[in-house]
C-alpha cells in the first residue's frame, strides 16, 4: 500500500462524512427573580402583642399606677411593686406576676388588687400563650 492510496482514501472517507454547521452559543434568559418570602409573624406578634397592647391604656409611662408596661423587656427581673415576684421572670411563668394578675391567681400568688384586665378576662388560650412566651425567655 502506498502512501498516496493511504492519503487519498483518507480524504475520501473524510469528504463522505457530513458536515454540521458550527453551534451558535445560545443565550439562556436569566432565571425568573423569586418572589420576596412571606413574612411569617410570630404568635407572640401576632396573638400576644396586641393582647399587652391593651394593657397601655392603663400602664403605660403618662400612667398613674406606677407599673409601665410599655417595653416589656424592660420589665424582665424587675420586682412587682406588689409582691416579692419579679414581673416577668424569663424562663419561669409560675415566678412572673404578670402572669399570676393574667391569669387570675395573684392572690394564690400572694398579690393584691383585681385579676387585669379590670373589665375582662383573656381566655385561656391567650393566658397559656403568654406563659410560653414567658417560659420560651420572652423571645423578641
Amino acid at each position: 500500500m502506498s502512501l498516496r492510496y493511504l492519503v487519498v482514501t483518507t480524504l475520501l472517507i473524510a469528504c463522505q462524512a457530513p458536515i454540521e454547521p458550527a453551534a451558535t452559543p445560545t443565550v439562556e434568559p436569566p432565571a425568573p427573580t423569586p418572589p420576596p418570602a412571606p413574612v411569617v409573624q410570630t404568635a407572640f406578634e401576632r396573638d400576644l402583642a396586641p393582647k399587652l397592647a391593651g394593657c397601655l391604656g392603663c400602664h403605660s409611662a403618662d400612667s398613674q399606677n406606677g407599673l409601665d408596661l410599655t417595653d416589656l423587656w424592660a420589665s424582665v427581673g424587675e420586682p412587682s411593686s406588689q409582691i416579692e415576684m419579679a414581673l416577668i421572670a424569663s424562663g419561669d411563668h409560675l415566678q412572673s406576676y404578670l402572669w399570676h394578675k393574667v391569669a387570675g391567681t395573684h392572690s394564690i400568688a400572694g398579690g393584691l388588687g383585681q385579676r387585669m384586665p379590670v373589665g375582662s378576662t383573656w381566655s385561656q388560650d391567650d393566658i397559656d400563650l403568654l406563659a410560653r412566651w414567658i417560659n420560651l425567655g420572652v423571645p423578641r
